[in-house]
């Protein structure tokens, strides 16, 4: 037979509680009251001024449990359960208190936010979603949805690079809008058709027709191109590609960057040279 000892209702039994904490912050807050500095009650009592801040304010018997430590979110519960029972959602809530003073993260403020949910019993509202500046150039006052018509520079830059097929309506309207785009697409299909033919005279005749164009961007690639006319050239009528040696030099220049203080002038030499198998 094992014999239980019972505990009475009344005992007040606080078994985390700590005296000399206690002591500590009735001294701290006294000292407060009397108007003495951070520094002049770090000075008297050997702490530090973190441990004055967070024990300046609440009860003293509360502060001094082990496991409970002050937020500098205590001060902001009551608006927050204002908010929270207003319908605001947690964005909106963690602005409102950093307008009202607040200086800690934002993280702290949202895990704050998320115990007293599980304490209340009741939820944020959610954020409501915004579009984008895009998403409103994309879906057109009125429009349902997607069932609108639209075009986006993606898809007008697929078109133009890569013959990605538009509708003709969609053709007219970007077209009619932008008259300088059929000026650019006309443009880019006739300098790649230069390099398909292989014809130094159809460079010629790009050059003189776009130096005059109205579009100030193809006037000053047609004059680069003319400027540097010999290279363009032999690129229009040469198969000939400095790919092997651009590639060589990438290689090169990452040898030297992994072995930079790694090695001697003598192995990082032989890692450099090209070696040829028999």
């Amino acid at each position: 037979m094992r014999l239980v000892k019972k505990i009475a209702q009344d005992v007040d039994n606080f078994s985390n509680y700590s005296e000399k904490r206690y002591k500590k912050i009735c001294q701290i807050q006294e000292l407060l009251k009397e108007g003495c500095s951070y520094r002049e009650i770090a000075r008297r009592m050997g702490i530090g001024r973190n441990t004055i801040a967070k024990y300046r304010k609440g009860d003293p018997k509360e502060l001094s449990m082990y496991g409970i430590h002050q937020s500098k979110l205590d001060v902001f519960h009551d608006f927050i359960l204002e908010c929270l029972h207003s319908g605001k959602s947690k964005s909106k809530t963690v602005k409102s208190i950093y307008a009202r003073g607040y200086t800690g993260s934002k993280s702290n403020a949202f895990e704050y936010l998320v115990k007293i949910e599980h304490r209340e019993g009741k939820t944020f509202e959610p954020q409501p979603y915004i579009r984008t500046q895009t998403e409103a150039l994309k879906y057109r006052m009125g429009s349902k949805g997607k069932t609108a018509d639209y075009i986006t520079r993606e898809g007008v830059f697929k078109h133009m690079w890569m013959d990605v097929s538009l509708t003709n309506l969609q053709k007219c309207y970007i077209y009619n809008q932008f008259p300088h785009l059929w000026e650019l697409h006309i443009c880019i299909r006739e300098f790649r058709n230069i390099f398909k033919k292989k014809m130094v005279v159809l460079l010629y005749l790009f050059i003189d027709k776009y130096k005059k164009s109205k579009v100030k961007e193809l006037r000053s690639f047609a004059k680069g191109l003319e400027n540097d006319m010999d290279a363009v050239e032999n690129a229009v009528a040469y198969d000939y590609s400095n790919g092997f040696v651009e590639g060589t030099n990438s290689r090169l220049k990452m040898i030297k960057r992994t072995m930079y203080g790694k090695c001697n002038k003598e192995l990082l030499e032989a890692k450099l040279r090209y070696m040829r198998q028999e």
